[in-house]
């Protein structure tokens, strides 16, 4: 599919948003899915939706039609991250904090120090890392090789493009496949 006019786009023409919403999709959605889908897939869409309404406002603003795509893909893992944060934060209370040393009220239990991890854990986490450094390993580059910044390194989309030479808006693509070869790689071994 061509990327739509910006020029048009940018005038509000209905038909080249209809094109740029069919051109965008799959890249917002990709996104927000492989942000969202372990947690509240049922927010998928929304996010991305979302995205495409905030590119609306945007799109003004973009020099060259190549920018829509990784505007769009960085609008989404934005908002589905914003969308964690806000749901995790509800769980947790909501930012309210109490101290741990905090002295307790007559009656309550005083929290208990966390267990040292036993030799046998020491050895499952171990054989666990083993299994996945493999399991990277047999995936066709550069899916490992994305999937291991993104999740073991900490990368940003902006820092994996720059340091595999892929475009940005590719980031998201290689992550959703390196992820399903995993589920399939995984699901094999078991």
């Amino acid at each position: 599919m061509n990327p739509p006019d910006l020029r048009a786009l940018q005038t509000g023409n209905a038909d080249a948003w209809d094109e740029a919403f069919r051109w965008l999709w799959p890249t917002v959605f990709a996104v927000a899915q492989l942000k969202l889908q372990s947690y509240f897939p049922s927010e998928v869409e929304d996010v991305a939706i979302e995205a495409l309404e905030e590119l609306v406002e945007k799109v003004r603003v973009v020099k060259s039609v190549e920018e829509l795509k990784p505007l769009a893909a960085s609008i989404a893992h934005h908002r589905a991250v914003s969308l964690l944060r806000e749901r995790f934060a509800k769980k947790r209370g909501e930012g309210k904090t109490e101290s741990l040393d905090a002295p307790t009220a007559e009656g309550e239990m005083k929290p208990e120090p966390a267990a040292e991890d036993s030799p046998l854990a020491d050895l499952e986490q171990k054989e666990l890392a083993q299994r996945l450094g493999q399991s990277l390993a047999e995936l066709k580059p550069p899916l490992g090789e994305v999937l291991a910044d993104f999740f073991l390194h900490g990368l940003r989309y902006e820092e994996i493009a720059k340091k595999r030479g892929v475009a940005v808006g590719s980031v998201g693509v290689y992550l959703q496949r390196g992820l399903e070869a995993m589920r399939r790689i995984w699901g094999k071994d078991d």
